[in-house]
This record gives C-alpha cells, structure tokens and sequence, in this order.
C-alpha cells in the first residue's frame, strides 16, 4: 500500500512531485509521484502517476554504483513489453539518481498470496503466460532479469507486470559482475546463480519463473526451508518441493525447474505450455485479488487527490508521547478489554495517506457532520485510527460466499478501520433491504433505492431512486448484488444495474426479462449468480453472469423455487430451497452429490466442500464429494439461529437463548453457555471476528471467547447501541467496528465489544 512521506523528507526529486510512499530498503526508497508537466486529470485521477526509484538521501555515491544505475535505466528502456512496468524516464548523474516507471496499482503476487492464499489453477496459468511472454520481450532485447521473484511482480487489472531491473544485465555486461558473488533472491535462483552468476543465460530467468509459479499456486516457493545453506543445496541438486503443487500444473513447472537449462522451454514456449489461448478480459483475477487490486487504485486515487494540483504533500508529523487511556466507550478501561493496545493518538493523525488509502472518491472520509453519534459514544474517549496501512475489501453480512458468519482477522484488525471513523447513527430509512461494506462506503438498499454512505462518519453520499413504478413488496428484487472494481451491482426496478461507487452514476445495466425480479444475488470469484424469478411465482432461471463491460453470460439454466438460498466454495456453487441442488460454477452442469435426496436444510453454509443444515435435532454435515460421510452433529441443540463456521473448524449454533461449540472435523462440543442472553430478546445472529464469537440482538452485540473451554457461564463483553431501532439488524464487521442496520431502515455503527 501508501503511505505518508517522513517527517523532513523530499517532496520533489527531479521535475516529479511526491505524493506517497510505496516502499523502502537499504540503500533506495520508491515513491509514488506526479511529474510536474502532468497534472491531475478530471475524470482520471491515476493519470500521470509513476513509481520513482530513488536513493536515500546522503549517501556517499561512488562511479560503479552510478553505472550500475545508468544500466538499469537503459535495460529498462530497452524493455518495450505490455507485461513489464514501462521506463518513462531516469537520470543517473544528479546528486540523487532516479528512474521512473508505469505506476502499476496493484499488490505484489508476494503481498497478494500472503494475503488471500494461493491462487486458482486458471490464475496461475494466465498469470504465468503473461510473464513468461514478458521474459520473451526481455530477451528479445537482450536483458537478463536475474531476480524475477514474487515480489517482483506486481498484480495489475489487465494482468500480472515484471518489475525492478534493479540487477537486470545486458547480455554482455559481464564486467559490472563480481565473480563469486551471488545476485538474487534465495529460494528463487537458478542453478547458475549458485554456480556464479557469469553463467547466467535466458534459461536461468525460466527456472525463477518456475519458481514463482509454484509459489503462486501453493502458497510456498519449491525450495524453502528454514536453513539457507539447504535452500542453496537443493537448487543446486534439483530438489524441488512440487506436492502441493496441481496436478495439471506440476508438469511445466518440472520443466522451468530442470537443473540443465537446455532441457528448460524457451518462454514463448511456456507462454503455449501454460495457456494455448489468451486469457479472456478482463483479465481473470480470482474475487480476492480484486478487492486487491481496487483497494490499491484507491489508495493511489486517495494521495493523488489530497495532494492536489499546487498543493503541497501531505507528510506525517513527528510521533509524539502516548496519550493516557481513559475509559472506553462502553464503559471500563481500554487496557482492560480482552488485551488490546490502541495505537499512539498522534499516529492517527501521522496516517494520512495510509487513512486515505481506502478512498474511492475525494472527500470521502472528510467531515462529521450528516451522522448522529451513536448513544454510548457521546464524549467517551474514541479509539485512535491505526497507524498501519489499511486495506479496503468489500464486506458482506454472510462474510463470505459460503455464508459462514466469518469476517476472519479483518473483523478485528484495526488497520482496515475507514479512515477517520468515529461511532455515529444515521436515522434515515436507507437500509430497509441490508448493507455492504465497500472500504470507505457503506452503500444500502432500501425503499428508497441505493443510497452510500461515509463509513467513518455516516454522512450521506448519494442516492439512486427506485424507477418509478417499479415497487415490489418485501425485499424482492430490491437487494445489492455485489461489488466489483469502483461498481457496485444492485438489482432496481426490471434490471441489474452498476452505479459508480464515487457518485452513484449509472455506467452499467441488463435488463430482466419482462414480468421477473433478480433474487437471492451471490457473488464468488467473479461471477454473480442470481435467479431471474417470475413475480409472485417459483417458476425462474439461475444465471452466472460476469460482471465486465460487455456483460457476457457463463451459463444459465431452469431453477424453480419460491424460498432458496445461494452458497458457494470449495469449487461447488450450492442451491438449498426444499431440496438440495448442487452445480459446477463453470459450467452449470448439475452434479451427482451426497445431497441427493435430503431435504429440510435450515440455515445453509457451506464450509469448503461440507454442507451444514440446521434443525430441531441439531446440526446434519453433508460431504458433499462423499454420500457415506454423512453425519450429525450438536443433536441435543434445537438451532433456531444460522451457525457461524470459523477458519480453524469451530462451529458455533444456537437455540437462540443459549450457544454451544462443536469441533467441525470430530463433533466435539467444545464449551456451551447456561446464561440467557436477554429476558425478552432473541439472538438475531452468530458472527466470528478474530477470536470473538458475537451474538447480535436487536441493538445489542455481546462477544465471547470463541477459543473458550467448558460448559457454563462464559465471560462476555457486550455493547448497547443507539436508539430507537426496530426490527431485526443485518452485521457487518471491519476493523474492530460494527455496522448494523434494521429492517425499519435505520443505519449505525460502533465500536465492537
């Protein structure tokens, strides 16, 4: 991500203006920038934006290093490739050499698989095409990579980029090469690295290329071990660690990984090997590494506006001493609720472009007016912002796909905080239909039509009107459908519309066919699948639709029922209405599965490829690739309540008074609680945030420990929420903070207990 420039440090370097920093090692720092003969374009703020590689300040430069930099700013320029970061320009002889290049606003595969995990073959394979047609444009000039390693690929919208030339050599330039010294990342050198990079051919960039693709599809590189010197053996000793590797890609990454660089494919080769075709656009990222890649515009987006044309940078203050803790603001001490350690007060302040990173549009997280501050809040000492680079993500109340009730460590970590966040209480009826949360904007569906809201102050962005008559009682054919890039998807009226997140524009639309509705919307890696439902009928269609410009459908097929529930994962996308329909997601091809014949699933949730369905007698798990895998667990629980499933296979039910653990993977009831929750109040949800299970009612949210032990009364937290609210409330949670909003329409957020 982006953060503020230091305290004291440059704000210009040759004719560019700094506006953030990307990045820092030991002898360089790389910025984000604006040259002065490019200013911010209206319409298009990532305009004229590059990253600026340059050396720290004060350093004692001598002739060889200042020839090794003019190298890299030639091998750059001589690099002409839609696949690698373009040189714009560079100078080597001024008192602080720099270069600059396309400013790519996206992840590194690095940051991107540590992030979100390994990525899916398909990905794998189009995103290894495009690199290996990235070393073919190398070579074809004559430049040697030498450290193509997973942080020297950045995850761009129209694919993955080749960056860094900071080794990059000619063939020919030997002479800048010491011999005996090894350049390049271990874990992610070729055999002729370890031999003396003198021996270094085009093949060598294919074995690291190798590498990076067994990264990317496990999660681990196929030499890493914790001793270096056996990371250095096994290279040299062809010895990779393929397992985990799949099964369709093991075959050619074998190859890249081939101790004698003759037996390795060339990389237009490669580029065949992994994908005979090109890949479609846009390009195929998974949903995880979009939220990614929209996070990253934004963050850029976020500096390039605060900045400003003629204004100076924004830079961080000097730190300043922590600020005594005073009371929370639900009542008891901060140092005294479950551990926490809140960050430096003055660190909230020093964030700047690492709060603004998650802005879409400007101006979004300025300002307090517009929202009421919830009650509880009122002059109770609010938490200070992280100091950490927050990243934006796009938060649904099922948490995600699956419907699991999981917001994962994301619920809790403060990073992901909207920047500028304090509790507030917006009292109009926006949220009549649910909310999602899209980084800095919570946009809502109600009555009447698609309204945003600030997520850090409740004020309202915009709002989009329902055409006129096309009222639907209910919630039918009113819901937001999901949200991709800077668009949010939302079915109004007789279509599916896309509104620009910034300003709610209309920049998309598909008409549903006369006399039908879009219900039951799920949005996984990509694809929105909904049913096209005849009003006031069963009788409909389910439609995988991807959300791109030209608005190509993968598949649709028949799907009657009045009352049903989307899930999907683990490679399955599941219908659960009065019986159990279970579908290939690529194709649409109905599957034989253990659901075959089951009926009554209560509460749907799909945990991978296991199915668990509430009832009066507990909780039944369906494998769905086994039939003879069919169990029960928490039987003596009537569940009146959807489980929450965390990551570690926790499994949390309710009665709706009382709440029970179970072991997933063994059955085991890991602790229960005796206590009723209220006199008169039902549990409205089950939710997982970090380590905290939370049970919402109406506007109160208590948590307990989800790694809790024992049967009996469990120690809880719990908060109150503003008033008066009716109805039912739909949760979602980012950054240690709640946003709830009631069917009567109301929307407010706080802090979680």
């Amino acid at each position: 991500m982006i953060g503020p420039l230091p305290p004291g440090s440059r704000t210009r370097i040759g004719p560019y203006r700094l506006l953030g920093l990307l990045g820092a090692g030991g002898m360089g720092e790389v910025y984000l920038a604006r040259p002065d003969h490019a200013p911010a374009v209206p319409g298009a703020p990532l305009a004229g934006l590059v990253a600026l590689k340059t050396v720290l300040a004060g350093l004692d430069l001598d002739d060889g290093f200042r020839i090794r930099f003019r190298r890299e700013i030639e091998a750059a320029g001589a690099v002409r490739s839609p696949h690698t970061a373009a040189l714009v320009a560079g100078d080597a002889t001024g008192t602080s050499p720099w270069l600059a290049t396309e400013y790519v606003p996206g992840p590194s595969l690095a940051e991107a698989v540590s992030r979100t995990g390994p990525l899916p073959e398909a990905v794998v394979r189009a995103a290894g095409s495009r690199l290996a047609l990235a070393l073919a444009d190398m070579h074809a000039v004559r430049v040697l990579h030498r450290d193509l390693k997973p942080g020297n690929v950045l995850l761009g919208a129209d694919g993955p980029k080749v960056i860094d030339f900071g080794i990059a050599q000619a063939f020919e330039a030997t002479q800048l090469t010491r011999t005996g010294v090894v350049v390049g990342t271990p874990g992610y050198i070729s055999p002729e690295h370890v031999n003396g990079s003198r021996a270094l051919v085009p093949a060598s960039d294919v074995f690291c290329l190798g590498a990076v693709l067994a990264f990317a599809a496990t999660g681990r590189g196929p030499f890493d071990d914790s001793d270096m010197a056996a990371v250095i053996f096994r290279i040299a000793h062809g010895e990779p660690e393929l397992d985990s590797v799949p099964a369709g890609l093991r075959g050619v990454i074998e190859q890249c990984l081939s101790g004698r660089a003759e037996d390795r494919p060339e990389p237009a080769e490669l580029a065949r090997l992994l994908l005979p075709d090109d890949p479609p656009e846009p390009f195929p990222w998974n949903g995880r590494v979009a939220e990614q890649l929209t996070a990253h515009a934004a963050a850029a987006v976020a500096c390039a506006e605060a900045a400003g044309p003629g204004q100076i940078p924004w830079t961080a203050p000097p730190a300043a001493h922590e600020p005594t803790v005073g009371p929370g603001p639900s009542g008891g001490t901060a140092a005294g609720r479950r551990g926490r350690r809140w960050p430096v007060l003055a660190a909230a302040a020093a964030t700047v472009c690492a709060v603004l990173a998650v802005v879409l549009v400007p101006r979004l997280l300025d300002g307090s007016g517009g929202g009421t501050p919830a009650a509880g809040g009122g002059t109770a000492t609010p938490r200070p912002a992280a100091s950490r680079t927050p990243a934006a993500g796009v938060v649904i109340s099922g948490a995600d796909a699956g419907r699991t009730g999981d917001f994962g460590a994301r619920g809790a970590d403060e990073a992901v905080r909207p920047a500028g966040w304090r509790p507030w209480k917006h009292g109009q009826k926006v949220a009549e239909y649910g909310c999602v949360l899209a980084g800095p904007v919570l946009v809502c569906s109600g009555e009447r039509g698609v309204t945003a809201l600030d997520a850090s102050s409740g004020e309202q962005r915009w709002t989009v009107p329902e055409p006129r008559g096309a009222a639907t009682p209910g919630t039918a054919g009113h819901s937001i459908a999901a949200v991709r890039a800077d668009t949010v998807y939302a079915f109004m009226g007789d279509a599916l519309v896309g509104l620009r997140l910034g300003d709610g524009k209309r920049v998309w639309r598909k008409a549903l066919p006369e006399g039908h509705i879009g219900m039951g919307p799920l949005y996984a890696d990509g694809v929105l699948y909904y049913v096209e439902q005849q009003q006031g009928g069963d009788r409909g269609t389910l439609v995988a639709q991807r959300l791109t410009a030209d608005r190509p459908e993968k598949w649709r097929r028949p799907y009657a029922e009045f009352d049903f529930t989307l899930v999907a994962g683990g490679g399955l996308l599941v219908a659960v209405g009065s019986g159990i329909d279970v579908f290939d997601p690529e194709t649409g091809r109905p599957e034989t599965r253990a659901a075959d014949g089951y009926t009554g699933c209560g509460y749907p949730v799909l945990a991978g490829k296991q199915l668990l369905c509430s009832g009066e007698d507990g909780l039944t798990v369906l494998d769905l690739t086994d039939p003879s895998k069919r169990r029960r667990i928490a039987e003596e629980v009537t569940i009146r309540v959807k489980p929450a499933v965390s990551r570690d296979g926790t499994v949390v039910v309710s009665t709706g008074q009382e709440a029970y653990a179970y072991g997933l993977a063994d059955g085991r009831r890991l602790w229960s609680t005796v206590e009723e929750y209220g006199l008169d109040l039902e549990v409205d949800d089950v939710l997982i945030s970090g380590d905290s299970v939370l049970f919402t009612r109406g506007s109160s949210v208590d948590a307990y420990d989800v790694k809790a032990s024992g049967d009996g009364r469990q120690e809880t937290d719990s908060k109150f929420f503003a008033g008066p609210v009716d109805g039912e409330s739909d949760v979602l949670v980012a950054g240690d903070v709640v946003f709830l909003s009631f069917t009567d329409g109301t929307v407010l957020s706080g802090f979680a207990p």
